[in-house]
């Protein structure tokens, strides 16, 4: 199937997938085959597109390949095969290879690879043009840029004439001159070895730096201090602290009031209590006191079914102890009373007895509070006594030390004031010292650097005399050459330009000759033509007097400016077409 007749089909397929009913599996199929046909078919002649513009050099193309390649008789490329790599490859026009191009395969891999488009354009307009010689792209592109040859500066074989060599002199008279023609001058070496002399060879060496001698200060020896004497106050506190009275005391020796005190037995309790009326059921023995709840709990559980039975047994159990809580509760009522009345009598012995210690402890609180109140005044006494006395000595010792540390800071004012006044002295001596030595340092300093300046600067200034004089050389020289090679160059452009506007002369001269000629022999001919029509008792019309002239002019001239203005001169001397012109 070919492309077109894909493609209808696959719109075919579309436009009725596109409507209510969708397609069937195998028309989905063929759809998608179809596609596949029509990708790798595009892809194909892309591909083989691509591979043909590719195999040719660059700027070649298969609109303008006909113009260059072998052609058949309808004008299309001939399509010739390798026989080793079976590739396709055109030929080049054989009267259009030949000097760069050594190979005439075209397209083939690596063959003429430096073929271009323009280099076939140009041979292909050469050749077009009338172009005969061989075909080398410098001859070739000589006879396209001279139009022909019709301007007269290469011949029909791309060689430069005499008239395009002396076109290329007047265009670059200086870039076409032979060998000889101009002279190099010999310029001479301002730097050349002992031509010029060194600064430094004529410098006083490194400066020698005198060192200023310094003095050194001598300090005062420094004085000693002395701590001031103190005395310590005599203090009589500890004296009197240890000398205390001591207050008689009562005798707490008093007889105590013991009461009578019951203690709380287990018989007092609820619990207690229980346990005593439990004791009366040893040897399977039912109390009287229980009896009667035991047996009504035995008749529940008959009742229900359940006299043998564990829950029977509890049942019993509980019975018994809810007849015997009342009973308990009331003998522990009774042990309680009995309890309280010994707290009773406990509390109000020892009330009795702590009144009666209480009556002493403050009879002997009051004695000790006299004798601590006599004790304390006396302390007082002692204290304010010693304080004063320690004061006393602290005033005294403070201004002995004091005057002491006065003494001493004076002395030590005047060894420093001593010390001070050596050390600046000195500084004095050693600053004046370093002063001058610098100042003579500096000087010598000074009196090197201007002699190695003024060395240097009449060193620099020969040098400059000399190299202005070379300079001067060489300028001349080179003014020299300049004016003889500008003489050569413009007596060179001036033949040329002769030898060009002679050409151009003759050039005008032939052709004004040749119209003069042509003219000459058109007028002899019309006057034999007039002549012979006249003899023959027939005049000439219109036409067979203008044939032979045009013929001539057409012949001799056609083209050419000289031939139109000949062909003006002719008409006016001829009367008769001038008549019919009229």
């Amino acid at each position: 199937m070919t492309e077109d007749q894909i493609r209808g089909k696959i719109n075919e397929l579309q436009s009725k997938a596109s409507g209510d009913n969708p397609l069937a599996p195998f028309e989905e199929q063929e759809l998608a085959n179809l596609q596949q046909q029509l990708t790798d078919l595009t892809t194909g002649a892309a591909q083989q597109a691509e591979a043909t513009a590719a195999s040719l050099p660059t700027g070649i193309t298969q609109d303008n390949l006909s113009r260059f390649v072998e052609t058949d008789a309808d004008g299309n490329p001939i399509v010739k095969v390798d026989a080793t790599t079976n590739q396709q490859y055109y030929d080049i026009r054989e009267d259009l290879a030949g000097g760069e191009i050594t190979d005439r395969r075209l397209g083939l891999e690596g063959v003429n690879t430096g073929v271009t488009s323009a280099q076939l354009t140009t041979r292909a307009d050469a050749r077009e043009k009338g172009f005969q010689g061989d075909m080398r792209d410098d001859l070739a592109s000589n006879f396209v840029t001279d139009d022909a040859g019709r301007r007269g500066l290469v011949d029909p074989f791309g060689f430069q004439t005499a008239l395009g060599q002396q076109k290329d002199i007047i265009d670059d008279p200086a870039g076409t001159m032979p060998a000889g023609a101009t002279y190099t001058p010999e310029m001479l070496d301002a730097s050349a070895p002992g031509t010029t002399l060194r600064g430094d060879q004529f410098q006083l060496g490194q400066q020698q730096v005198v060192d200023a001698a310094l003095a050194q200060a001598q300090n005062a020896t420094q004085i000693a201090e002395k701590a001031a004497r103190e005395y310590n106050a005599t203090t009589a506190f500890n004296q009197v602290s240890q000398q205390n009275m001591q207050a008689e005391q009562i005798n707490r020796d008093i007889r105590m009031i013991q009461a009578q005190q019951a203690e709380v037995e287990e018989r007092s309790t609820v619990r207690g209590q229980l346990g005593m009326l439990m004791q009366d059921f040893q040897g399977d023995q039912v109390p009287a006191w229980a009896s009667a709840s035991v047996r009504k709990a035995e008749q529940i559980m008959a009742a229900r079914g359940l006299g043998a039975s564990t829950i029977a047994g509890r049942s019993v159990a509980q019975a018994v102890m809810e007849a015997a809580l009342p009973i308990a509760q009331q003998d522990a009522s009774t042990f309680a009373q009995f309890q309280q009345l010994n707290l009773n009598n406990r509390q109000q012995a020892e009330l009795q007895n702590a009144a009666n210690l209480l009556t002493v402890d403050i009879k002997n609180l009051d004695t000790r509070q006299q004798t601590a109140v006599l004790n304390t005044q006396n302390r007082v006494q002692a204290l304010f006594t010693d304080q004063s006395e320690i004061n006393t000595s602290r005033k005294i010792n403070a201004a002995s030390a004091n005057q002491t540390q006065q003494f001493f800071a004076g002395l030590q004012q005047q060894v420093n004031l001593q010390n001070a006044a050596q050390r600046t002295a000195i500084s004095q001596f050693n600053a004046g010292a370093q002063n001058a030595v610098a100042q003579f340092n500096a000087q010598t300093a000074n009196q090197r650097d201007m002699f190695n300046v003024q060395n240097k600067v009449a060193i620099e200034q020969a040098n400059a005399v000399w190299r202005r004089a070379v300079n001067t050389a060489n300028t001349a020289a080179v003014n020299a050459k300049n004016q003889f090679d500008a003489v050569n160059v413009l007596n060179r452009s001036n033949t040329a330009l002769n030898n060009y506007m002679m050409v151009y002369r003759d050039n005008a001269d032939y052709n004004f000759q040749a119209g003069q000629n042509a003219e000459d022999r058109a007028y002899n001919t019309a006057i034999a033509s007039l002549k012979a029509g006249s003899g023959a008792g027939k005049s000439p019309g219109f036409f067979d007097i203008a044939a032979p002239i045009l013929g001539s002019m057409l012949s001799n001239w056609a083209g050419t400016a000289a031939g139109g203005t000949a062909v003006g001169n002719i008409v006016k001397k001829i009367p008769i077409i001038g008549d019919l012109l009229k």
